[in-house]
């Protein structure tokens, strides 16, 4: 019994299998394509049917408007497909009737394209679509096109080509509807529409995705246009959201000559629109081991007078215990964008100078005097600022500038100083990409460089690049690597668990080299750990564990990095 249930069901499934087609023939009144010739592969009954269907829709926009295929028959394991192509449609011509020239000379419609050219209707569409983007961005949003005069003769197809811009439109005002306290010429500057501008579609399209860049607002409900004979009304309807933020981060390391445990502090105050016209205030202090202060000051206002530039303004004073003192003022002009892109230019004034009685104890220092002049380029790309979950953000400058240095003691009876001429170049680079519904792997990679030329050229140990801790290289000591060129890479793993709340893995893996030295110093070291941040009602938490590698040293848990943060939004 079982045998012959077995032979059944072999015999069933051998005949199914007979009556799938895997393979497709058609047959034409006329020549098919070349393409289209010959046996094709298939899967199965619907796999046939879209073939089909992919074959009339080629037909079609290649000229054969009159294309179908009227059956489909089965015989053994291939599908025979009847094609009837009818008449191939060229074009006679197709004339330009009352389309202005500079809509078609932008839309790029050229009457001789189109001689003598198969009729494509996927072709003719796009044309439609070209002309009337160009009238909607223009000031005409309800303008039809059409063709006119149709007709076929021997020598193919004649058509007129028509147009019908409608009214011309301008924009009477942009109206704000909610709690938002933002001024209306910041709030105008950046979705780049004012009161009496022609009507610009694209411009309206992407006012959405513009306030989603402004981090101090956030939207009810989705902007939309209000069109009457009179007057045309862009609606916002905006709330006031948290971006304003004070950070507190405590860090906890061995120090590895004594043992003891040295505490090390960062504290970050970020004001943002404070004044409503969506400028930033940046202030941060750190103190590092050994008695080394850090300070950083930064002011942004963007779109003054009105006008698509902004100023950067920047203040930074970094003190080596009692070795050297480093002051760096910046001055930079940038021209905004669209989504927040930003083309800089600028001029750093940097100063270095020895302290104390350390200009002999301490090889490799010299007074340094820096003035360069760059230009930077950014870009911001995340659906989230502060937790992102995907998107891109490039961060690049170069600059060049005449330094003037020198190692001579203040006792000396002559002091010698040398011009050269300094190139530096520093970037930074994050991508996040999903993965899942929750989780993100962060992929990020900065880095920087100095070059020196010049006669008598050389790098200081007090003007190169600090990096290591937190915010560069996990797992080592902050600001504990002197580098005159330096490369880091990250890979992070992170599980949002909430709109600023995760937990993460990371791997950083770094390259430096310091030419301040003799003979040249170079290492890799690497980091690695794990953290988390959660957010509370008095703020958000954070906690990092790190270890690290340097200069093939093994891996001691004994010497791992803890940071404890702080942040709170307002």
């Amino acid at each position: 019994m079982k045998r012959t249930a077995v032979l059944l069901f072999l015999a069933t499934a051998a005949i199914v299998a007979q009556a799938q087609p895997r393979w497709a023939i058609a047959h034409a009144d006329t020549l098919l394509p070349k393409r289209w010739r010959g046996t094709h592969k298939v899967a199965g009954p619907l796999g046939a049917q879209r073939w089909a269907a992919d074959l009339r829709q080629d037909l079609v926009a290649h000229g054969w408007l009159e294309a179908s295929c009227d059956t489909i028959a089965l015989q053994g394991d291939t599908a025979h497909c009847r094609v009837h192509m009818g008449r191939s449609y060229r074009w006679a011509s197709l004339r330009n009737h009352d389309v202005p020239g500079e809509i078609a000379s932008a839309a790029h419609f050229r009457e001789r394209l189109f001689a003598t050219r198969p009729v494509s209707p996927r072709q003719l569409a796009r044309l439609f679509e070209d002309l009337l983007d160009e009238c909607e961005e223009n000031g005409h949003p309800f303008a039809r096109t059409w063709l006119d005069s149709v007709h076929h003769t021997t020598d193919g197809l004649h058509a007129r080509l028509r147009m019908d811009r409608g009214p011309f439109v301008r924009i009477d005002s942009v109206l704000v509807r909610g709690e938002a306290r933002i001024a209306a010429r910041y709030l105008r500057a950046h979705i780049g529409i004012n009161p009496g501008d022609p009507y610009n579609e694209q411009l309206v399209a992407a006012v959405e995705r513009r306030i989603r860049e402004l981090p101090f607002v956030s939207q009810q409900r989705q902007p939309y246009v209000l069109f009457t004979q009179e007057r045309t009304k862009l609606y916002l309807f905006l709330d006031p959201r948290k971006a304003s933020s004070f950070n507190g981060i405590l860090g906890v390391q061995p120090d590895a000559a004594t043992g003891n445990v040295r505490i090390t502090g960062d504290l970050d105050l970020r004001l943002r629109n404070a004044l409503k016209r969506g400028e930033a205030l940046d202030l941060n202090w750190r103190s590092l081991a050994d008695r080394t202060q850090d300070l950083k000051v930064r002011t942004n206002f963007p779109f003054v007078f009105n006008t698509p530039f902004g100023t950067d303004l920047s203040l930074k004073l970094f003190k080596r215990d009692t070795t050297f003192l480093e002051v760096t003022a910046r001055a930079a002009l940038e021209y905004l964008m669209g989504r927040g892109d930003k083309v800089s230019v600028f001029v750093s004034d940097k100063s270095s100078q020895r302290l104390g009685q350390t200009f002999s104890a301490v090889p490799g220092l010299g007074d340094v005097k820096i003035t360069a002049y760059g230009l930077g380029v950014q870009r911001e790309r995340f659906d989230y600022r502060f937790n992102p979950r995907q998107g891109l953000a490039v961060d690049v400058d170069g600059s060049v500038g005449r330094k003037r240095s020198t190692t001579s003691l203040p006792g000396d009876e002559v002091i010698t100083y040398t011009t050269t001429t300094q190139y530096e170049g520093n970037g930074r680079i994050v991508w996040h990409l999903p993965l899942a519904r929750r989780a993100t792997l962060r992929m990020a990679g900065q880095g920087g460089t100095m070059i020196n030329n010049g006669t008598g050229a050389r790098l200081y140990r007090n003007e190169v690049y600090r990096i290591g801790g937190l915010k560069t290289l996990r797992g080592t000591d902050e600001a504990g690597i002197f580098a005159s060129s330096y490369a880091i890479g990250t890979v992070e793993y992170r599980f949002l668990f909430e709109e600023n709340s995760n937990l993460f893995l990371f791997v950083d893996q770094g390259w430096w080299e310091d030419r301040s030295v003799e003979p040249l110093l170079t290492d890799t070291p690497l980091g690695f750990g794990a953290g988390t941040s959660f957010e509370t009602k008095a703020g958000i938490f954070s906690i990092t564990y790190a270890l690290g590698r340097q200069f093939d040293n093994p891996v001691e848990l004994r010497g791992g990095k803890v940071h404890f943060g702080f942040s709170s939004l307002f």
